[in-house]
């Protein structure tokens, strides 16, 4: 029986509810507890490489080897040496050590901090064999991740590696505006059934329709068939709880469920992704065939469509999902107030019967719209504080009357 660990899922602040639900689907006897930012749950670690593998919303899972006060620079080393580091991991890796949370003690910065823990691991090493770990602070083997709650310090090891959002099937060097889990916890929040269409007017590379196209195929979100990445927790030492774990058993059965996906696609939705770039088209199109099965990603309809174009396709009900673009991708659309314009006439002229969901972080487009938001969640995208919004277009919906004063009612 393996001894369990307690893990915590890191996630984009507002989505902790999601990732929840997501590790008590993938893990039914899980108590998860949400906290800001995380999910802390107890699990084995064979559980915890399943979920490496499978979950699509956290950014990465964290061991927690400490939780405990410390005040001063010398209680937060002496509770970083008494960790057995090298039952984790050997001297001749690679390591980092982040920090991050709120209240840290007064006799250390949040760089102090690192150096403290970096200098307790390293010391604890050279006492054990003579050598020490270097430092690599782009590609590290292990990362360390200290977290402060006031005098309460959290000191966890990553089991991740590359966060969970960098699935491995976009271009390198590409910078998305929306990431991988954050998209497939957005398109969770609609509660969609697997099976209503749906249209990104504006997919740039693809994120929202390559995740739809994942999650409805009940795809490991983590696994590609042509190229397999490596989790930080198979760079542990043999003597870490991971060293027993049959790791082949479970890319066996991500290699299984893939290559069911590709049987059952004559049961897929139907998925729309258009842009007004006939680059951002061809990119999606070639991330859709690394990250799906052949016969999926052909069934996805990408386009080069401006918004002016936009119609509906033969269908009384969808979803359009979209992060409405910036600069460049708004393309001949000089402004804001000239895209809320023309994107709420398509909308209610083009799209009766169908849900809108708009992820912005401009207050201004969610009440220049003129149609009533029936839902409004916040959330963060990065550092950037963002809404999720839901309009609802119903026959014979009015846009809201504006009054005199601007305002709307």
């Amino acid at each position: 029986m393996e001894d369990p660990l307690s893990v915590v899922a890191i996630c984009p602040r507002g989505l902790e509810v999601i990732v929840s639900n997501e590790l008590t689907y993938l893990l039914s006897h899980i108590k998860p507890k949400i906290k800001k930012g995380g999910v802390f749950f107890i699990a084995t670690a064979e559980e915890v490489c399943m979920l490496n593998v499978w979950a699509r919303t956290p950014t990465r899972l964290l061991i927690v080897l400490a939780r405990t006060q410390a005040k001063s620079a010398r209680e937060l080393y002496n509770c970083s040496f008494k960790i057995q580091w090298k039952n984790w991991f050997l001297p001749g890796r690679t390591i980092k050590v982040d920090v991050n949370g709120r209240g840290f003690p007064k006799d250390v910065s949040l760089r102090y901090a690192s150096l403290i823990v970096k200098d307790a691991i390293c010391d604890s090493f050279r006492n054990e064999y003579g050598v020490r770990p270097n430092i690599d602070t782009k590609n590290p083997d292990i990362r360390i991740w200290i977290n402060f709650d006031n005098s309460l310090v959290t000191i966890s090891i990553d089991s991740t590696g590359q966060p969970l959002y960098k699935r491995g099937w976009r271009k390198e060097g590409f910078i998305a505006p929306l990431k991988e889990n954050l998209a497939a916890s957005l398109i969770k929040l609609t509660e969609w059934d697997k099976k209503t269409a749906i249209i990104d007017p504006m997919c740039g590379s693809g994120t929202f329709i390559i995740e739809a196209a994942g999650i409805a195929a009940n795809l490991p979100a983590n696994f590609i068939l042509s190229k397999k990445r490596v989790f930080s927790y198979q760079l542990f030492a043999d003597s870490s709880p991971f060293g027993n774990v049959n790791t082949k058993k479970i890319y066996l059965n991500a290699e299984r469920v893939w290559k069911s996906g590709i049987e059952t696609s004559h049961t897929y939705p139907s998925l729309f992704g258009f842009d007004i770039s006939q680059e951002n088209i061809d990119q999606a199109k070639k991330n859709a065939f690394m990250a799906l099965p052949e016969s999926l990603a052909e069934k996805i309809s990408w386009g080069v469509k401006s918004l002016h174009a936009l119609t509906r396709p033969n269908f009384d009900k969808g979803m359009i999902l979209t992060n409405p673009p910036y600069g460049k991708r708004m393309g001949k659309i000089s402004s804001m107030d000239e895209f809320i314009t023309i994107f709420s006439s398509i909308l209610k002229k083009q799209f009766t019967g169908w849900s809108i969901w708009l992820l912005t972080n401009e207050k201004e487009i969610v009440s220049k719209i003129k149609l009533r938001a029936s839902k409004k969640i916040a959330l963060r995208n990065g550092d950037i504080e963002c809404f999720w919004c839901k309009f609802d277009i119903f026959k014979g919906s009015k846009f809201r009357k504006e009054r005199a004063d601007g305002n709307t009612e």
